[in-house]
């Protein structure tokens, strides 16, 4: 049997404020009564089957990042509006690539945490 990613963890200072934005990002239901502490989205599996725990540190979390998140859209427009969704919610633009003829965009969340959103993939 192959293993599987139950739950995407992440620290931070202010965990209501970043599940707040990857709830609009990744347009999941955010789990009944949600802490200062701990909020976790899609409990249930109502969307995807992963849930996303935030859980809160006193330590703000700084550097390179061990773990990025891709998102991709096969849409050729939608995945640009993903990108703006995700500024509207906070999230900084870092930069737009595109390497043999993969486009993606480079982004960083409200604590700072890498993410990237692709494009469809050439054909």
């Amino acid at each position: 049997m192959r293993p599987v990613v139950g739950m995407y963890s992440f620290f931070s200072t202010d965990p209501r404020r970043l599940a707040e934005f990857w709830a609009g990002l990744m347009q999941l239901p955010t789990a009944p009564e949600p802490s200062d502490e701990v909020v976790m989205l899609d409990l249930h599996h109502e969307v995807a089957p992963q849930t996303w725990i935030f859980e809160r540190t006193d330590e703000p979390v700084t550097g390179t990042n061990p773990l990025g998140l891709d998102i991709g859209a096969e849409d050729a427009d939608a995945w640009h509006e993903v990108a703006e969704r995700a500024e509207a919610l906070g999230a900084e633009r870092v930069a737009d690539r595109e390497e043999s003829g993969v486009r993606w965009i480079e982004m960083r969340d409200p604590d700072g945490n890498r993410f990237r959103v692709f494009g469809p993939r050439p054909r």
